[in-house]
């Protein structure tokens, strides 16, 4: 039976703004060139592969759009295609000539035509205004937890530096960041190893079509540095080793349906590329026109067009983490959508301590679901400024999200066997309230290194004795770094020695377990020749190490 809205009906497309976009679904996929017994014609093998491994078959919803349907909408007035959606079976397009929309609904292969867009509507906002970022003092005498630096902490919350120390750094696993640009990703320091060892897969812009998207907004590169940044002894991004996928959605100069149907495309194109995990930290409840504003009721999982592609893309074997929202400090208070969908992992925000950052928004879902899922560090969340390539300090859960995507790509790594519903099954068990939950945190703070060792019974063993394990550079010109391994967090006193044996430099510090880096900078007054460096610990014993100074 052919369905039309009523609101078609009783009110025609003259009613509708100029320049608008609209949604059009079709009833089938009748008549489709493609075959579900010939899948490589639309996915990638990669994609396939994730399907077998965790027994999903390939489904009608597989199979892309009736290209004769859509060749036949856009003949029928002056429409240009924006997006299609094999999952949801449908087409937007952007269009003035409202008047020959009414020829379309006559189609007996159309079902439904709605309104996504009014290029009237738009706003020149900034929906990132309330993401805040502080600038990092850096202190270069002496930096814990090396390789980590200043990241240390929140990645230690979870486990992450035991799963990186084992060397799980998300090697393997495809990550699609759906957001609102990367602008300068492809020019920062602290990124460069991810372009130029190739993993960066690929980049699509779904917004303004092509596949550039380094000129855009700042905030996924922001989102990508939590994930993938590196700055050895200052940085470490939560699965540095990962390969990504850039894809961008969002329009930041206006709020409205579209960016949902955008975020489907990319999903689609995501999970045809064979990505493992979808990181998203957008969320939509409002909207420029406020008859299409979400109520708290459509956040069920299953009633925004959005949620319900989130779940189709989880039911490809795709493993989602999106983040909760920022509005836990507003009247709306509660989670955004795609973050009520069924089957994926909302993120609410913690700080480095685990507190529940104010701004996190609340669940539960609109069908009682416990959500968020789970919660990061988002408050204090350490990552890379794209202006200025530093380190820095950022708030929202913009940032808890892409730190729970790294966590569970390590996870992942680990356990290449697990479905994607069952390491969300893994990283929830592992949480800190997993059997009290509640609508701040959910489930709370996983522990990744639990999660592996509950599965494979190893044990994470923390260094017994000090040693000396690195110095750099070799030969020593002004400075030198000396990565030194603490059994216990300790005050230390470095000790260089001349060939004769005479103290020509001491200094004291403290360091803490596990591997710090120590940056000396007195040796520019020496004389070139050789020296050896002791560390003498508080508990009495010594480390060498011999350095060349020129």
């Amino acid at each position: 039976m052919k369905i039309t809205l009523v609101l078609i009906i009783c009110f025609p497309f003259c009613f509708f703004s100029q320049n608008s976009s609209f949604w059009i679904s079709f009833t089938d996929k009748n008549n489709s060139p493609y075959s579900v017994n010939q899948p490589s014609q639309f996915l990638s093998q990669k994609s396939i592969e994730r399907r077998v491994n965790a027994g999903i078959s390939i489904l009608a919803n597989d199979l892309p759009v009736n290209e004769t349907y859509v060749d036949s909408i856009l003949v029928s007035g002056n429409f240009q295609l924006l997006q299609a959606s094999k999952w949801l079976n449908a087409i937007a397009i952007i269009t003035d000539d409202t008047a020959s929309l009414n020829t379309v609904l006559n189609y007996s292969f159309v079902s439904n035509v709605v309104q996504v867009k009014s290029l009237k509507q738009d706003k020149i906002i900034d929906k990132f205004e309330d993401i805040s970022i502080t600038k990092n003092e850096i202190n270069l005498l002496s930096i814990p937890h090396y390789p980590y630096g200043y990241s240390y902490n929140q990645l230690a919350l979870h486990a992450i530096d035991k799963m990186q120390d084992l060397g799980f750094r998300g090697q393997g696993i495809d990550i699609a960041i759906i957001d609102a640009g990367f602008f300068r990703a492809n020019e920062l320091h602290a990124l460069e190893d991810v372009f130029n060892e190739g993993r960066i897969l690929s980049t699509r812009d779904f917004v303004n079509g092509g596949e550039s998207v380094y000129e855009d907004h700042q905030h996924g590169t922001m989102v990508l540095s939590v994930i993938a940044g590196s700055i050895d002894g200052e940085f470490k991004g939560a699965a540095p080793l990962a390969n990504f996928h850039l894809l961008r959605s969002e329009d930041v100069g206006s709020e409205t349906l579209l960016e949902e149907y955008n975020w489907i495309a990319a999903a689609e194109y995501a999970d045809s590329v064979g990505a493992d995990i979808i990181n998203t930290s957008l969320g939509y409840t409002t909207f420029d026109d406020s008859l299409q504003n979400h109520t708290y009721a459509d956040l069920d999982g299953n009633t925004t067009v959005i949620a319900k592609a989130a779940d189709i893309a989880a039911a490809k074997g795709i493993l989602l983490c999106i983040s909760a929202g920022n509005s836990g400090a507003s009247a709306w208070q509660y989670i955004s959508t795609p973050a009520d969908a069924d089957s994926v992992l909302a993120v609410a925000a913690v700080d480095s301590n685990g507190t529940y950052a104010f701004f996190s928004s609340v669940g539960p879902s609109a069908d009682n679901d416990i959500k968020p899922n789970v919660a990061s560090v988002g408050w204090n969340t350490y990552l890379i400024a794209p202006f200025t390539g530093e380190v820095m300090r950022g708030n929202g859960t913009s940032f808890s999200a892409p730190m729970m995507t790294g966590m569970a790509a390590c996870l992942w790594q680990s356990l290449p066997n697990k479905t994607n519903m069952e390491i969300m099954e893994l990283i929830e068990q592992s949480s800190s309230q997993y059997s009290n939950p509640d609508s701040l945190l959910g489930y709370g703070l996983p522990n990744v290194f639990d999660a592996y060792n509950k599965e494979t019974g190893v044990v994470y063993v923390p260094p017994k004795e000090d040693i000396i394990e690195d110095v750099f550079p070799v030969p020593v010109t002004n400075l030198v770094n000396i990565i030194f391994v603490s059994n216990i967090s300790q005050g230390i006193v470095i000790r260089i020695y001349s060939e004769k044996g005479d103290v020509v430099v001491s200094v004291s510090e403290t360091v803490s377990q596990g591997k710090n880096q120590l940056v000396l900078s007195q040796l520019k007054s020496l004389p070139a020749g050789s020296y050896i460096v002791e560390i003498e610990s508080g508990q009495g014993s010594r480390a060498t190490a011999t350095i060349v100074v020129i």
